[in-house]
């Protein structure tokens, strides 16, 4: 059955993390929705670069329904707009709660963080974005997968954070022919 992952923005997104995800994502077969968390069909990214949602944050987007992934790029205002809504907040529990898998970029972990789902999990974000006694253990690896949590660092670590959702969904085939086809890894 082919996967399907929600990837929620709004004004102020980092474009790297975002777009990055949707391309890699995308490269190996994955259904990728970009859901405008504020109602807007034409996001701008925090530099400037406009782009069309896929979809509209709507009941359905709140409950999980179809989604295997929820993935939350960082960038400001973005990750803060993210996590001062309580829609957003319940829909990462929904997606939490369902089994489903929870991706954070950058600053979005301070998401994560306002849904108290970092408790006892190993997590990592931008230097400062979330408190390192919220979860079990910070670090600043490029990528820290735990459980269903994946979180990364910021825009360098784009890719390898696009690669490790991709195993999560089972899809680590598909993660190392793209490291070698982008020359990621060779």
């Amino acid at each position: 059955m082919k996967k399907s992952v929600l990837v929620l923005c709004c004004e102020g997104f980092e474009e790297i993390e975002a777009l990055t995800v949707v391309d890699v994502l995308r490269r190996a077969g994955v259904s990728v929705t970009l859901c405008s968390a504020e109602g807007k069909e034409l996001m701008q990214g925090s530099h400037g670069i406009g782009v069309s949602s896929d979809k509209i944050f709507d009941v359905t987007v709140k409950k999980g329904e179809g989604y295997d992934a929820l993935v939350l790029p960082g960038g400001l205002p973005n990750a803060f707009t993210l996590r001062d809504s309580g829609d957003v907040i319940e829909c990462v529990k929904n997606f939490m709660s369902g089994g489903k898998l929870v991706c954070a970029i950058c600053a979005a972990p301070c998401v994560l963080e306002k849904a108290g789902l970092l408790k006892g999990l190993r997590a990592t974000s931008y230097p400062g974005m979330i408190k390192k006694e919220s979860c079990g253990a910070y670090l600043e690896d490029k990528v820290v997968r735990d459980a269903k949590v994946i979180t990364s660092r910021g825009p360098g670590t784009a890719l390898p954070f696009a690669y490790e959702i991709l195993r999560a969904l089972g899809l680590g085939e598909a993660a190392d022919r793209l490291e070698r086809d982008m020359i990621y890894k060779v």
